[in-house]
């Protein structure tokens, strides 16, 4: 299949940055992370470390791959209901998104009273290297492993930063995830980046002995509108998916129907009346120190 033409989405960051916007928006993302973390982030690893802790002692928290900050807010304000003192140390490669986490934490000054952020614009590799010894109560890694060069040894890096009793919580696509049967169906598609899943993960600590809880998240992406012709928004969806800027603009015609049946076939979307929902479900790990 003659894919030269497309160009892979991680070389225009300005153009992921619109189509990621687009895919968060259209699968609710933010609504179905805050539902998960008011039940159970709040039980699984903001009870656990309560019953670790001293509620009164500052609980040190590491982002991994943070992005803009949405999500670690919502688990940031969760986290501040049982302790007073939060230390929030945010590594992000991206400044742009560092701009904007700063603009929601500022933007948020009253839910995160008494949360202190430090903002690293480093990859994690580049903040391994750093050698901060700094030891935490809690990291998270949402939807960032994929990025990773080497996310089997990051994962052990970061088990090493917990102190006994600290959480890790790591969030990725089920292996049964139709997007990622999309792209192991075109594999291409995958340029620059390590497309793992939440078994991948598993497997890592199962190798490692390291005792871990897996909570499986369903979750579906309306996807009706990618194959509309005249849905300029809905292109940018479809660059998301396909991992290209520009796809129905540059991608031959034989590539798009190829990719688009598959697409809508019943090994990675259902049906629901007129709607075709993509599966986008998602497990979440989560790893306490022993």
């Amino acid at each position: 299949m003659d894919t030269k033409s497309l160009q892979s989405l991680l070389s225009d960051p300005s153009h992921y940055a619109k189509a990621f916007k687009v895919f968060c928006a259209r699968s609710d993302k933010l609504r179905v992370f805050s539902d998960w973390v008011d039940g159970v982030f709040s039980e699984a690893v903001v009870g656990k470390l309560q019953a670790t802790l001293d509620g009164q002692e500052e609980l040190r928290v590491l982002g991994v791959g943070s992005g803009s900050g949405e999500q670690d807010c919502v688990m940031l304000e969760q986290l501040k209901k049982r302790f007073s003192l939060v230390n929030n140390r945010v590594v992000e490669p991206s400044d742009k998104m560092l701009v904007q986490y700063k603009a929601l934490a500022q933007y948020k000054t009253h839910e995160l009273q008494g949360v202190e952020c430090d903002f690293r614009q480093q990859t994690l590799e580049q903040y391994q290297k750093a050698g901060d010894a700094t030891k935490f109560h809690f990291i998270s890694a949402v939807h960032c492993m994929y990025y990773l060069d080497d996310y089997d040894s990051s994962l052990e890096y970061l088990y090493n930063c917990l102190i006994p009793g600290g959480a890790i919580l790591v969030i990725l696509k089920s292996e049964n995830n139709g997007w990622n049967r999309f792209l192991d169906r075109f594999p291409e598609l995958r340029r620059g980046g390590c497309e793992i899943t939440s078994a991948d993960i598993r497997n890592s600590l199962d190798r490692r002995g390291i005792p871990y809880t897996q909570y499986h998240q369903p979750n579906g992406l309306d996807v009706t509108k990618c194959f509309d012709e005249t849905a300029d928004e809905d292109s940018l969806l479809v660059d998301f998916l396909t991992h290209s800027v520009n796809f129905k603009e540059t991608a031959p015609e034989d590539v798009q129907r190829s990719m688009m049946e598959y697409l809508a076939s019943s090994d990675c979307s259902k049906r629901e009346n007129n709607t075709i929902l993509l599966n986008i479900d998602w497990d979440a790990v989560v790893i306490i120190k022993q």
